[in-house]
């Protein structure tokens, strides 16, 4: 079985629950309110920057990493746009553990960052679905992207993009250890994100309704 087949059927049950969790049904149901979406926003900042960095960091993985994959600056565009900034919310403990879990595979089994790029990466899809409710729930008018832009940056070669990623990984000559790396990381990096999805908060909110930004720090953006 290939590694892409092997991951897939390894986060099955994770990839179901995720969808169900309270932040990913509010990104779906038109109702969730800026301040909370752009809580979980700031929690994913932080995991891609650990990431990218991590990746970065490493000869073996480093080319993987794509320049239409970095995902940072786009974040902080998005919480400009929504009137926050990457630091208006603090990192939540699940955030603080990925991104200390990401740390330590960079230094010690870089290889397990490509399947955290893979299941990323793989999230781009489910995206462009999510992309037109949460736009009406943020107030955002048709046609616009300030805000979502997360979702749907580079939409037209996502598909193209994550098969091509698929196939690379399926591809490489990796060495067992290697290809068990990439395996468990991408297991365990879904299982730490659905705990994340699972604990950010959000509220009963009305359509369109709109909290107060809180800001903390923004001049670290």
């Amino acid at each position: 079985m290939s590694i892409i087949n092997r991951i897939r059927s390894a986060i099955a049950e994770s990839h179901e629950s995720i969808e169900r969790t309270p932040f990913a049904m509010a990104m779906m149901s038109d109702c969730i309110s800026s301040s909370d979406y752009a809580r979980g926003l700031s929690q994913l900042w932080r995991i891609h920057w650990a990431l990218e960095n991590g990746l970065k960091a490493s000869d073996e993985v480093s080319d993987f990493l794509k320049d239409e994959m970095y995902r940072t600056e786009t974040i902080k565009r998005d919480l400009r746009s929504l009137k926050f900034c990457t630091h208006s919310f603090p990192a939540m403990n699940e955030t603080e553990k990925m991104v200390k879990q990401l740390g330590t595979w960079a230094k010690q089994t870089p290889h397990a960052l490509i399947g955290c790029l893979y299941i990323l990466e793989g999230s781009r899809m489910g995206s462009l679905v999510i992309a037109k409710p949460l736009s009406r729930a943020l107030g955002i008018p048709a046609g616009e992207i300030a805000g979502v832009e997360y979702h749907v940056e580079g939409a037209v070669g996502t598909p193209a993009r994550v098969r091509a990623l698929k196939e690379r990984i399926d591809s490489t000559p990796f060495s067992i250890s290697q290809s068990l790396n990439i395996i468990e990381g991408a297991v365990e990096f879904m299982g730490l994100l659905n705990s994340l999805y699972s604990v950010i908060p959000v509220a009963t909110a009305v359509p369109n309704y709109h909290l107060a930004p809180v800001a903390s720090n923004c001049q670290r953006v």
